[in-house]
């Protein structure tokens, strides 16, 4: 399937919280239908749950004309914490104006699914993170302000000495595009 990226990205140390970050937790959960349902009440252990067997299921399941990001968390989650995840379409509003955000419940096999309906083709950037305290916004710690709670970003774009840059972060979506994300600890 077209559009499949594989990203697992640790992030350590951005000098602050970025907009991004700060105010998801008025954002609505993402509807997503039966899709995590059917994924849940499959014989699939976490560990099984490979790209090819994400696009696999999401072929079965996923309105073709939508594109879909999936979460994969690489580490033990307490189900129902929620993955967050911002949209950009620009290098001017990469990480401080999303186009849009989603949330969505990992379930118990640290997967979090999110259709993203009237997402138009195009080059856009994901950044995501993974709630554990369910505070909506990305916890930093007080030496040096490195991220407390896992973030990772689309591409394998990765922040060391600086934020990383939307071309770095940029993916090609199309109408039925999945995006796949590993998210480690």
């Amino acid at each position: 399937m077209r559009g499949l990226l594989g990203i697992g990205v640790l992030l350590a140390g951005l000098g602050v919280t970025p907009a991004w970050a700060a105010d998801m937790a008025a954002t609505e959960a993402a509807p997503v239908e039966t899709i995590a349902d059917d994924i849940i009440a499959s014989e699939i252990a976490a560990d099984d749950i490979a790209a090819s067997t994400v696009i696999n299921l999401f072929s079965v399941y996923a309105d073709p004309a939508i594109p879909v990001v999936a979460i994969q968390t690489t580490f033990d989650v307490v189900p129902g914490k929620a993955i967050r995840l911002a949209v950009y379409d620009s290098e001017e509003a990469f990480l401080e104006n999303a186009r849009a955000k989603h949330q969505a419940p990992v379930d118990a096999r640290g997967l979090a699914i999110l259709p993203l309906a009237g997402l138009e083709a195009g080059e856009y950037a994901f950044a995501v993170y993974l709630d554990l305290n369910g505070d909506g916004k990305l916890n930093r710690g007080k030496f040096l302000g490195r991220p407390k709670e896992p973030v990772a970003f689309s591409n394998g774009a990765k922040a060391k000495l600086r934020k990383p840059r939307f071309d770095e972060a940029k993916v090609t979506v199309e109408p039925g595009s999945v995006v796949v994300i590993t998210l480690n600890d």
